[in-house]
């Protein structure tokens, strides 16, 4: 339960964050809106760090660069979010967002990627991208 009440969390913030981001960046330019959420970002989770003192950033250096990397895909993620809401709106954006992150989680759960434990992904799965695919062609009706 505590996991489905995080990722509701996080996609109730993800998609306050794309409306923010769109309208911060008509205003500023996509870029910098990009550099700008990346920074009050880097702002909150240091606070946090510093709140809770946990001293686990000392094995950083431990951490594989692919992972390091987050960041910086993190800057793609948000110019592409925030360029498509311009384009699509909201709702729409939001959908294929979650159809792409679900059809490349399927393929990292059944391929082990990223050191992932692989996963048996079956029909079921499968229809279920279908299905939500079907949902974004009737949005946009």
């Amino acid at each position: 339960m505590k996991g489905i009440v995080f990722a509701l969390m996080g996609g109730f913030f993800l998609t306050f964050q794309s409306v923010a981001n769109a309208t911060i960046s008509s205003q500023i330019g996509s870029w910098q809106a990009a550099a700008m959420t990346q920074l009050t970002g880097f702002v909150l989770a240091i606070a946090i760090v510093i709140t809770i003192r946990d001293r686990s950033y000392r094995q950083l250096t431990q951490v594989s660069p692919l992972y390091a990397s987050g960041g910086m895909l993190a800057a793609i993620v948000l110019f592409s979010n925030m360029t498509a809401v311009h384009i699509m709106g909201v709702t729409l954006t939001i959908a294929v967002f979650l159809i792409a992150q679900l059809m490349l989680a399927l393929a990292i759960d059944s391929k082990g990627w990223f050191d992932m434990p692989k996963k048996k992904i079956g029909r079921t799965q499968i229809a279920g991208v279908l299905m939500m695919i079907a949902g974004v062609i009737i949005l946009k009706l």
